[in-house]
């Protein structure tokens, strides 16, 4: 482990950060400033104390936040492949103002102080990346941590960086060979299990390095492959509706209120399976010339499983109700049914990136890259979601939780959760997306260095940046979705079968009822038997329904009208920095700008409407174009930004310095929220309504301004503080605007939204609005206790806490409120560490406090909350040899819960049990 772990010291604390190579981004300190990582090194050395491990990977982020010429911070892996995280979103949840969100227990996306994942650019060593969502949100989950080795997060701009990351932009890292220099090999073997699902599962990894022809070839490869079973057992509701009558329409109990709309009591098994691969091969003819060829491969597939007891609550059923304070509904009873629900979702992405590089340095001040890439991410998800109901005729009643309890159900009719005799046909569908991207980035980065003067290195570079992402809707018929709602008709008694759900003992809500198999629903619901029944049933001519079934292939699942978006970003930069010594006192200034030229193609089907018809007094009917099919839409816009940034660092003592930056930044809209899309909602004489994107939306726009002051008083210990203020304008928000369409108005109707030849709709569509303020404050602190005597020598501790708020928080006694700063939260993390004597161990708990998470994410335009969320995760390994170290690692070691909440805390939407998961393995280098 020793060796290994100066090895890895050494590669990052004695080199400039990848992105120097890739794009220099990061200038490297003048020698007149605070000692670089070579003399940290050396000081090592003199004193004959051997950095590795956790203390390498501490001494690698603090050299290369300390040297860079803006605020940042960075993760380093301990040695190759070896992080202490299961993905990088975990890892980068460590670092000060960074939080992240779950799925499924598993980290996946990252907020940079108090901005979402959208807000984020994340670059894979210096490039743009693809990723698998509909939106500018990258997903950690896809990428195993074993794969890289660092990461760095620049809070601040500089000018060689790409746009679009008001939050940050994060920079992905993989090892090189001709850095590693000679043989190196890594192979590690665990097994996981996962508490809740009691399954085993193995990982592997293994990476090989070595170079050829004196050094001046290096091959690398490297693969991991990772499975999971997870378990989750979870309880949902489906919102609270504002505004709501319950009881008898005639003699409602209460008006006015916030009703809940459903709870389900449900288990999700998400079977996952990741497989990544890198393959770097390079050549250095000359000290003054390397090539380099890289690429990776991803495959990663998530395939979830749910069955769930649902309890629909509608208003105007209840029978028994009470509220509180805050005119929520805290209990009620009702009629209705218990829904067994079977449903599934398939993530299903395939990511490939390969890219060549160019390094030539004629001279000692000269270099100039040319850095070629392209990457394609896609989700194969579409057509392989399912949800499917059989229901049961029964009362129950539902109490709202009170403190950190969970809502109840109970009070279901006898035999009605149990007897399959009971189960009735419902609602059937099939559904999902093929999401497709493909990024292709050209980039020229040159840099001269000055050999005296103020004037230290001038770079100046060019970039184009091309992303073409689609959306493809794979799914049944929507019309044959309710062709069995209502609860008409028998399902086949055999289909069901009893399910348990493990958690939620102790009768607050029943954790037995039944299941059901979708796919042989599905073949029952397309048979004769039961399209004759459901004929009979809503009063059809035999073999209506059949004939209907047979016309739409069934529950086949064909593509629906898509969208695409095809962005160009042209891009220039020149950045400069100065440094000198006033006073005494060493000072460092950078200067730069970036210019970018955004080019926006927008692609997408909807109906064309041409006239309004009134058949009705109470609602209009649409005339389209094309018989009602959608027809094409193609939409162009365009904007420039320009983009200045001032970073300063000055050493008002030999291991103390301050930083000051300023700069402007901004983030793209959302790829989905530019898509022309339209749909008319609402036709009738009282409201017009439509929904749809935006092709001409512009970019959020963001001044910031950072202040931060840092001490390091050894190689390991780090103590920081840092204020920061953010004004982003242009915010993007869905709001509704009167949008006036042309139709023929045939039968001359004359009402309040129709007159002449237009009708007067009002559209929801995202648009560029209001503005608000982000302040907030990062403390840090790293500590080993190198000075302490025997084995107390081993113990260090990492501790920050982030404390941000906005100027437009959510008010929740405003129903109305249309903007508001979401993902807001304070956030605290802790590690305790021991690593001596060939032992390394370490306690983590990060929290996260309450934060809005949607504004408008539930039914009825209701917000969602997080509360607040924490957990712990341990590690602990021995080294048996230099070369071979056995380990245990454990993730939510005290199984904390997430929770989302609506308007009130005690509106839960949604309570979930991940559980702890462990493993245990060995490790080998070589």
């Amino acid at each position: 482990m020793g060796g290994s772990g100066i090895a890895v010291f050494a590669l990052f604390a004695a080199t400039t950060p990848a992105l120097a190579q890739q794009a220099p981004s990061a200038a490297q300190a003048p020698a007149a400033t605070a000692p670089t990582a070579q003399q940290d090194v050396a000081e090592a050395t003199a004193e004959d104390i051997v950095v590795t491990g956790i203390r390498a990977s501490l001494a690698s982020s603090a050299a290369q936040k300390r040297n860079a010429s803006g605020i940042l911070d960075a993760i380093s892996s301990e040695d190759l492949g070896k992080f202490p995280d299961a993905n990088v979103a975990e890892s980068l949840q460590r670092i000060p103002g960074v939080a992240i969100d779950r799925s499924n227990g598993e980290g996946q996306r990252v907020t940079v102080r108090g901005l979402g994942p959208a807000f984020n650019t994340v670059l894979f060593n210096g490039r743009s990346f693809a990723s698998d969502s509909y939106s500018r949100a990258f997903s950690f989950d896809l990428i195993p941590a074993e794969l890289i080795s660092g990461a760095q997060v620049y809070k601040s701009t500089q000018a060689p960086l790409q746009g679009g990351g008001i939050g940050a932009t994060i920079n992905v890292q993989t090892p090189r060979p001709l850095d590693l220099k000679g043989f190196k090999g890594v192979f590690v073997a665990k097994g996981l299990y996962e508490k809740n699902s009691k399954k085993a599962t193995p990982q592997l990894f293994k990476l090989l390095s070595d170079t050829f022809a004196d050094g001046k070839l290096g091959i690398l490869a490297s693969l991991s492959y990772q499975r999971r079973i997870a378990s989750v057992d979870a309880i949902t509701d489906d919102g609270y509706l504002p505004g709501q009558s319950v009881g008898p329409v005639n003699a409602p109990i209460y008006t006015n209120v916030y009703a809940p709309r459903t709870q389900a009591i449900g288990n999700t098994v998400d079977r996952r399976t990741r497989l990544g691969a890198t393959l770097v091969a390079q050549y250095a003819p000359s000290d003054e010339l390397t090539f380099t060829v890289d690429g990776l491969y991803n495959r990663f597939k998530s395939d979830q499983q749910g069955h769930a007891l649902g309890s629909w609550f509608e208003p105007s059923s209840y029978t028994a109700a009470t509220i509180d304070s805050n005119r929520t509904i805290t209990s009620l009873t009702t009629n209705g049914n218990a829904d067994f629900v079977s449903s599934g979702s398939v993530r299903d992405t395939t990511t490939y990136e390969f890219g060549g590089n160019v390094e030539w340095r004629p001279s000692e001040s000269v270099k100039v890259v040319l850095d070629a890439s392209q990457s394609r991410a896609k989700n194969s998800a579409g057509g392989k979601g399912y949800f499917v109901v059989i229901g049961t005729p029964t009362q129950y009643s539902f109490k709202a939780p009170t403190g950190n309890g969970i809502p109840s159900t109970f009070g279901y009719s006898a035999g009605a959760l149990t007897n399959p005799a009971l189960g009735r046909t419902h609602i059937a569908g099939i559904g999902g997306d093929d999401v497709t991207e493909k990024v292709t980035e050209y980039r020229l980065n040159t840099e001269w260095k000055a050999e005296s003067g103020a004037l230290k290195t001038l770079r100046f570079g060019l970039m184009r940046t091309a992303r073409d992402k689609t959306d493809v809707p794979i799914a049944s018929n929507p019309n044959i979705g309710c062709f069995y709602c209502g609860y008409l008709t028998p399902a086949d008694p055999s289909l069901l079968s009893p399910f348990t759900v493990q958690s939620f003992g102790g009768g607050a809500v029943p954790t037995t009822f039944l299941q059901f198999d979708p796919q042989a629903y599905l073949k029952f619901l397309t048979s004769p038997a039961a399209t004759l029944a459901i004929d009979a049933a809503r009063g059809l001519r035999p073999g209506t329904i059949g004939a209907l079934y047979a016309a739409s292939n069934g529950y086949a699942a064909t593509p629906q009208p898509s969208t695409q978006v095809k962005e160009v970003v042209y891009a220039g930069y020149a950045d400069v920095d100065f440094a000198g010594d006033l006073g005494g006192v060493p000072w460092f200034v950078n200067i730069g700008a970036r210019y970018e030229h955004t080019e926006v193609r927008s692609f997408g089907q909807q109906q064309q409407l041409l006239d309004l018809v009134q058949n009705d007094p109470t609602i209009y009917t649409g005339v389209y174009a094309n018989n009602g099919a959608a027809v094409s839409i193609d939409k162009s816009s365009s904007y420039d930004t320009f983009l200045p940034n001032l970073n300063v660092r000055v050493n008002l003592a030999p291991k103390f310095q301050a930083r000051f930056a300023a700069y402007k930044s901004l983030t793209r809209p959302a790829l989905s929220d530019l898509a022309p899309s339209l749909t008319y909602t609402t036709l009738r004489p009282a409201t017009l309504t439509a929904a749809g994107g935006n092709p001409d939306l512009k970019p959020y726009r963001a001044t910031n301004f950072d202040l931060s002051f840092e001490f390091y008083p050894t190689r390991t210990t780090t103590l920081s503080a840092a204020v920061f203020y953010k004004h982003v304008e242009d915010f993007i928000t869905q709001v509704f605007a009167p949008e006036v369409f042309t139709i023929a108005n045939a039968q001359n109707i004359s009402g309040q939204f129709v007159s002449g030849k237009s009708a007067t709709f009002s559209v929801k569509r995202p648009r560029n609005g209001g503005s608000l303020d982000i302040r907030g404050l990062e403390l840090n602190a790293v500590h080993s206790l190198d000075w302490a005597p025997g084995f107390l020598s081993g113990f260090g501790v990492q501790a920050n806490a982030t404390f941000v708020s906005s100027n437009r928080p959510f008010d929740v006694t405003k129903t109305n409120q249309s903007f508001a700063a979401e993902g807001i939260g304070n956030s605290q993390n802790a590690t305790v560490f021991y690593e001596k004597y060939g032992v390394s161990a370490r306690i983590a708990y990060n929290r996260r406090e309450k934060f809005l998470q949607t504004l408008a994410g539930g039914p009825g335009n209701e917000p969602v909350f997080v509360r607040t969320y924490g957990q712990f995760d341990g590690s602990a390994a021995y080294s048996v040899t230099e070369n071979a170290q056995i380990f245990i690692e454990g993730t939510n070691l005290f199984n904390a819960k997430y929770v989302t909440t609506g308007r009130f805390d005690n509106q839960v939407l949604n309570y979930q049990n991940t559980g702890p998961r462990y493993d245990i393995g060995f490790r080998l280098n070589f």
